[in-house]
Order: C-alpha cells, then sequence, then structure tokens
C-alpha cells in the first residue's frame, strides 16, 4: 500500500508540474504578444484622409529638430520637436498610442503647430527611437511625461503646456495627472483611453480567446492572471497599477475626455466611468461614427471646435 501510495503522489507531482510549465508558457506567450513593443507595418495606412496626410507631414519632418531625456529607470527616451513661433509660450506635448510612433499624432500636431505653439511628439519607451523592451501601459509611461515636461520648463520656463493624448498616450497622461505636475500643465485631452489596463486586456484576451495555444477556453480573467504573474516577473511592475480610472480620482488638471462611439478595441463605455470617477474641471466629447483613435479624423470640425471651447478657459487670448 505504501508503495502504491508514493507512486501516485509521484503522480500528482509530475501532473501538476506539467500544469505549472503549461501555464508558464502561456503566460510567456501572452506576454510576448502583448507587452513586447512592435514594429509598425510603414506600409500600413490610416484609417481616414486626415490621418494619413497628418502621418505624412509627420513622417517628413520638415522643420522638426529632436529631443532626448533620460528615464528615471535609465533609459533614453526620444522625441521630434516643432519649435513655434517666436516669443510663443504654449506647448503640446502629443502622445500616441500602442504599437505605433510619434508619426501618428501627425494630424493632431500639425493643428497645434499651425497655430503657432511649440509642439512635442515623443516616441513612447519601447517604440520608435525610444529605448525600452516592454509596454508599460502608461504606468512607467506617465513618469515619463513628467520627464518631458521637465525638460520644456528647462528650456521655456514660462511655457503653458497641454496633454494630449491618444488611445495607450492618453492613458499615459491621465495617469500623469493623477500624480504632482507642475502649475504650467494648464490642462489634458484624453481620446479613448481604457479605465484600466486589467478591464482592457481582458476585453482583448476574451476577443482573441480562440487564437491562444491552448485545449481549452480559458476564461479571460484567469488570463489576466497568468499575464499578470508573467508581468511581475519580467517587466517588475503590477499590471493593475496600469489604471487611469484610479488616477483621475486624484487629478486637478482639467481635463476634455472624447471617445468614438464605434470604438470596438477600447469600449466606448469606458469614457463614460473615466468621466464620472474624474474630480478634476472636466468636458467631454462623444465622436459619432469614429472607430477607435480615428476621431480626429472621422469628423475635424467637431473635434476641434470642442477642444477650442474646452481650452478658452486654461488658455485665454488664442486659438487651440
Amino acid at each position: 500500500m505504501k508503495k502504491k501510495t508514493t507512486v501516485g503522489l509521484l503522480g500528482l507531482a509530475a501532473a501538476g508540474a506539467g500544469a505549472a510549465g503549461g501555464w508558464a508558457a502561456l503566460g510567456s506567450y501572452l506576454y510576448n504578444r502583448v507587452m513586447i513593443p512592435q514594429i509598425r507595418d510603414p506600409e500600413e495606412e490610416d484609417v481616414n484622409p486626415i490621418q494619413i496626410a497628418g502621418r505624412d507631414w509627420a513622417r517628413k519632418r520638415e522643420g522638426f529638430q529632436e529631443a532626448t531625456i533620460q528615464a528615471i529607470d535609465g533609459l533614453i527616451l526620444w522625441a521630434a520637436l516643432v519649435p513655434g513661433q517666436e516669443d510663443c509660450h504654449r506647448w503640446a506635448i502629443c502622445m500616441h498610442g500602442y504599437h505605433d510612433t510619434y508619426e501618428s499624432m501627425g494630424a493632431i500636431a500639425k493643428h497645434y503647430s499651425d497655430l503657432g505653439w511649440n509642439v512635442l511628439m515623443p516616441d513612447q519607451r519601447g517604440h520608435g527611437q525610444s529605448e525600452g523592451d516592454y509596454v508599460g501601459w502608461g504606468f512607467d509611461e506617465r513618469l515619463d511625461i513628467v520627464g518631458w515636461v521637465n525638460w520644456v520648463l528647462r528650456r521655456d520656463p514660462e511655457a503653458e503646456i497641454l496633454l494630449h493624448g491618444v488611445s495607450m498616450g492618453a492613458a499615459s497622461v491621465l495617469m500623469a495627472t493623477g500624480g504632482a505636475l507642475p502649475d504650467q500643465v494648464k490642462a489634458a485631452i484624453s481620446d479613448c483611453s481604457y479605465t484600466t489596463i486589467e478591464a482592457e486586456m481582458r476585453h482583448i484576451l476574451g476577443k482573441i480567446r480562440s487564437e491562444l495555444p491552448t485545449p481549452l477556453p480559458i476564461p479571460a480573467g484567469l488570463l489576466f492572471s497568468t499575464l499578470r504573474k508573467t508581468a511581475l516577473r519580467r517587466a517588475r511592475y503590477d499590471l493593475r497599477e496600469a489604471a487611469p480610472l484610479q488616477a483621475v480620482a486624484h487629478s486637478k488638471t482639467p481635463t476634455l475626455f472624447i471617445h468614438g462611439v464605434a470604438d470596438d478595441f477600447v469600449p466606448a463605455a469606458m469614457m463614460g466611468k473615466l468621466y464620472q470617477a474624474a474630480r478634476c474641471p472636466k468636458s467631454f466629447l462623444w465622436m459619432p461614427d469614429a472607430g477607435h483613435a480615428a476621431s480626429v479624423g472621422t469628423n475635424e470640425a467637431l473635434y476641434w471646435t470642442a477642444v477650442s471651447t474646452f481650452l478658452q478657459d486654461y488658455f485665454p487670448d488664442g486659438e487651440a
């Protein structure tokens, strides 16, 4: 009996080890798929002519300069700088989204540049020309934004700064506003941010569940838990900390929330939750017919009218 019991325990131990190995492999697969920065296909076009033209403007970099900072963890981060009119102290820091570069902010950045503003378009860590081997989903990037704000203030102590982000860039902006920012940061615009990366990952993982290398469907919550454990080990941060919903509850920065009604990548309902949670001066814009990260090109006039109206209180005596 003792021999059979020992064999049985060994069998259970082996099965457990096999299951653990399977979960570890799944965690690595998920991490590599959603946490490792990827290069955007240069032949991929944006979804509308306005954003196509904006990317082309940014890609040409006519009259642009370059800027770099060192992040608090030592990474060298890069940005494209478009100087404004002489004696202009207004700055727009434009933050792009996941698996893209500063080029995707071209349509937005060009608007501010045409108004004579100084425009800074960073490549987020791990993207474009900035160093980094994982995506922080706004958690690390919030501190990078503080670094860029300080860079602006060293260059122009009289600066009046606007933060404008799209998708993951919007989440980075909101998380930055949840911490201490200099008074020179006058306002923020969040275009299609998620509430928390946990909620967003559950949404994404639920949609791609059938593509995963597992014999049986696994609940999205369990997939996220597996990814979270792997991210804690490899990226050394907790994905649950990437939570704009918590940040806006502490923000004092006036914020305009924008979201496309037809967004099925970051569910449009997330904007309502962010708006309700925000304790800062705030406004919102629902963009009819706009998909993910496409609001500015879906209805340019509506987009910029809302932005201009919102910013009048924070950047008076001038258009925005």
